[in-house]
């Protein structure tokens, strides 16, 4: 399958999916219920597990990237993170999937969360899926603690629960107006600001999210208030203005400027922070 203006191993590495890893000069991961595997040969891909359509989505290649990047390209900072990183893509992933990574992710690396998720899909999965919202609302927080969950334990299940009695429906939340995303998803437990942004760019392809975690607090501070004191919700506040409404894919670009590495591979189970 062609895809232009794409690059597998920098999207993968950079920090939106967990469970992918690198074999030989391929990927191989879960698109929701299915196991995938992804050889980029220049700007084709060859693939088994899933359909071209579904690629097509998942990888976000059904957008102009160019255009994206013309909307964004506003300062030199931004600029030569698109030139860096360029091919990099948003992935559109399963939301229940998401939500739990991110949750998962408060306080976290990304070593030790790729551990956790991992021992979730073993432990309580089907054969290396990750278990849906139904089987981990069964488990006891204490079974989830010997994930080496911690203190997350707790919000996970919670928010597991609420998925499998319906009181959070995430089919429906894909129906909703950013606004309105974003209000239902901060009242599920566990989930805060960074968290309910994380999922509207990653799960629900909400190009005006834009998640404040640690890099990119610190490198937005540096960049564009001179490291002033700024909350993370004054950061996005001004990202959105700046950067306009394709913030969020400015946003993952710039976070891979600040973690600092082009083309990061993937080894093992898990990819490096």
């Amino acid at each position: 399958m062609a895809c232009s203006d794409f690059e597998l191993a920098t999207t993968l590495a950079s920090g939106q999916v967990f469970r992918w890893r690198q074999e030989g000069p391929a990927f191989s991961g879960w698109m929701g219920g299915s196991f995938v595997r992804i050889l980029q040969i220049d700007s084709t891909l060859r693939f088994q597990g899933t359909s071209p359509v579904s690629l097509r989505r998942f990888f976000s290649l059904d957008l102009d990237l160019k255009k994206i990047a013309f909307q964004m390209d506003v300062d030199e900072i931004v600029h030569g993170a698109i030139q860096r990183y360029w091919g990099l893509r948003l992935i559109r992933q399963d939301p229940w999937e998401c939500l739990a990574s991110f949750i998962l992710s408060a306080f976290n690396n990304i070593p030790r969360l790729t551990g956790m998720l991992n021992r979730l899909a073993t432990r309580f999965g089907e054969s290396g899926r990750f278990p849906g919202p139904e089987g981990l609302g069964r488990v006891s927080e204490r079974a989830l603690r010997s994930c080496g969950l911690g203190f997350r334990a707790p919000y996970l299940r919670a928010a597991a629960l609420a998925v499998a009695r319906g009181s959070v429906d995430l089919v429906r939340l894909r129906s909703l107006e950013d606004d309105a995303l974003r209000k239902d998803l901060l009242a599920i437990p566990g989930v805060g600001e960074k968290v309910a942004e994380c999922v509207m760019l990653f799960a629900y392809g909400r190009a005006s999210a834009f998640p404040v975690d640690v890099w990119i607090g610190r490198a937005m501070r540096t960049w564009y208030f001179r490291r002033g004191r700024v909350t993370d919700r004054q950061i996005r506040e001004f990202a959105r203005r700046h950067f306009g409404p394709t913030c969020g894919w400015a946003q993952q670009y710039l976070y891979c400027l600040a973690r600092g590495s082009s083309r990061p591979a993937l080894r093992g189970p898990s990819h490096p922070a």
